[in-house]
């Protein structure tokens, strides 16, 4: 198996891979200036449709729909044929270049971000990277039109996203003309109104002379005889975007629409998936620039006390945390759509890590957001409750936080941990249940591969003393990862709260350095004495990042079991009770 470099892995066995980082990418116009233009009059299209009003937020959030209108105007522009290979009629964009119009389009209104990026990030994905050209042919050219929308139906009541257990069976007539399935899918984006939709069912398989259970991809339609939509969900934010609930009754589906290799689906699934937390960084990432722009323009305007909002000190530091928040997820983003168009890195972990920190931040942006607003920001007809509604999800799709912190923390542990035999056995199965989250492929990490204990790229002497933090607290990484792995050994994939906050340290490496390379690239280019704001940016949040980063370390010392002990005491006390039972402070009971 090829080895392939990853950032992130390096960094939990103190190695700094620098060559993936460094220098920063450069621009779209500079690197496929035909690619740029075409994202420019994109991005024209959607603010003209915002001006005009044919995009209206608060009437898709009133009327939890987005308009056929709409759908229609985005299919006449090319917005729904992004992914789509131009010899089907789609524009085909790069990585960077679809990350850059999800952006605008996140801005635009969350809920049609939702709908392109179930449309074009997975439904028609999972076409383009493993349809058969027939199963191209025949559906793709439809999709970049929109005659109708695609859907990526997964998730189920039991299981969740988990590919590898799916409750959901497909079974080969004795003709072997058709599958049958049955089941039951929930969540599905833009499935009561696709007519296409990519699924997935567990199949019977030979395997080393045995037969198991292993899921497979197919393509459906809901002509197909036994699809059924049960409903659908009403929710707490993105609400112009529809998620359905499918039911698949002795499903009838032809044989040639199996999706790939029959046996395979997990592999499907890994893949498409991969790519959506480039996206959903993207889409935070913009919400969370938005945020700090219109908290900036509230704060100014807004006058309490005799002075604007932003004269306060308090008001000072919520925007410019967050701003450098912003600036960090801006730099992250950069860089991973530039690995995501490479073949030379496994950027999967670094996608996780930057859906973790994008969205946790424009959750706490537009929570601040609506604080600053104070009562007009918990009312309509203003747009604050609106963005804190549709914020909350982020941290849910594409694989909650709190799994995808585990699934980092896991991957990095186990190049460390390779040579103690019975923890990489224990890694094998948390590892390959986590595998859906990324497909990332577990290896060892070699220094041959590009890295070392140093950031050893040529920067500005300004910014010195973040490059001498990093390299520190890279290696009191390495160090928190080993004593974690022999005090703990197997135990370590049970320790869940040690390994959030090895996960933690490593999402602080990677936006730190990201960061420096972004900075480094804006003095290269306009120089040290005109890049004030970029360097007082880049200052305030390596600064932010490096005391995170030790609070994490110092809560993995010599307190941090009693702490955790504390944890675990307590929820089971609760866990026993069911509730909450201390009796009433003002009342006998």
């Amino acid at each position: 198996m090829e080895v392939k470099p990853s950032f992130t892995r390096g960094v939990f066995a103190g190695v700094i891979h620098d060559n993936l980082l460094f220098p920063y990418p450069a621009s779209l116009d500079a690197r496929n200036p035909g690619e740029a233009a075409v994202v420019r009059r994109l991005i024209g299209e959607l603010e003209r449709m915002d001006q005009s009003g044919i995009i209206d937020p608060a009437k898709f959030d009133e009327d939890e729909c987005v308009s056929e209108e709409v759908i229609a105007e985005f299919a006449r522009v090319g917005l729904l044929g992004l992914t789509i290979p131009k010899q089907y009629g789609g524009l085909e964009l790069s990585a960077t270049a679809y990350a850059r119009v999800f952006e605008r389009i996140s801005i635009t209104d969350p809920s049609l971000a939702v709908l392109v990026g179930v449309h074009c990030g997975l439904g028609s994905k999972a076409i383009v990277l493993y349809g058969n050209a027939e199963q191209k042919r025949r559906y793709l050219p439809m999709l970049a039109r929109g005659e109708t929308l695609a859907a990526y139906a997964l998730t189920e009541p039991e299981t969740g996203s988990d590919a590898q257990n799916l409750r959901t069976t497909a079974e080969q007539t004795k003709d072997g003309n058709r599958w049958i399935l049955n089941g039951h899918k929930i969540w599905i984006g833009n499935a009561h109104r696709a007519g296409v939709i990519a699924t997935f069912a567990t199949t019977a398989v030979e395997r080393r002379g045995e037969t198991v259970m292993r899921s497979t991809a197919f393509i459906i339609r809901p002509d197909m005889p036994g699809f059924k939509v049960a409903g659908t969900v009403r929710k707490l934010g993105i609400r112009g975007s529809t998620q359905a609930e499918l039911l698949y009754e002795n499903l009838e589906v032809p044989a040639d629409h199996v999706l790939g290799a029959v046996g395979k689906g997990f592999t499907v699934a890994v893949h498409v998936l991969n790519a959506g937390r480039l996206t959903l960084a993207a889409g935070c990432t913009s919400g969370a620039k938005r945020i700090v722009g219109e908290m900036a323009t509230y704060a100014e305007k807004r006058v309490q006390f005799g002075h604007p909002l932003a004269h306060f000190e308090i008001t000072q530091r919520k925007m410019a945390h967050l701003a450098a928040g912003a600036y960090a997820c801006d730099a992250m983003l950069g860089v991973l759509a530039s690995l995501a168009d490479s073949s030379e890195a496994d950027f999967s972990l670094e996608a996780a890590c930057a859906k973790v920190f994008a969205s946790d931040l424009i959750w706490e942006a537009s929570d601040e957001m609506v604080q600053v607003a104070g009562g007009r920001g918990y009312v309509k007809p203003y747009p604050y409750e609106r963005m804190l509604r549709d914020a909350r999800i982020n941290r849910i799709f594409e694989g909650a936080n709190e799994v995808l912190r585990l699934f980092i923390a896991l991957n990095g542990v186990q190049g460390p941990a390779e040579s103690l035999k019975e923890v990489g056995t224990a890694l094998r199965k948390p590892l390959r249940n986590l595998g859906l989250l990324s497909g990332f492929a577990t290896s060892r990490v070699r220094s041959m591969l590009g890295g070392s204990a140093s950031l050893d790229t040529k920067l500005h002497p300004r910014l010195d003393v973040h490059r001498n933090y990093l390299e520190k607290h890279v290696a009191e990484l390495k160090s928190a990862t080993d004593r974690a792995i022999m005090r703990h050994r197997s135990g370590i994939v049970d320790r869940q709260l040690i390994l959030e906050r090895l996960a933690n340290m490593a999402i602080e490496m990677l936006a730190t350095a990201c960061v420096l390379s972004r900075t480094q690239s804006i003095i290269d280019k306009q120089g040290a004495g005109k890049s004030d704001r970029e360097l007082a940016l880049c200052d305030l949040f390596c600064v932010e990042s490096g005391r995170r980063f030790s609070a994490n370390r110092v809560m993995l010392g010599g307190s941090a079991e009693t702490i955790d002990q504390g944890h675990r005491t307590v929820a089971g006390h609760l866990r026993k009770a069911g509730r909450y039972e201390v009796e009433d402070a003002i009342l006998e009971p």
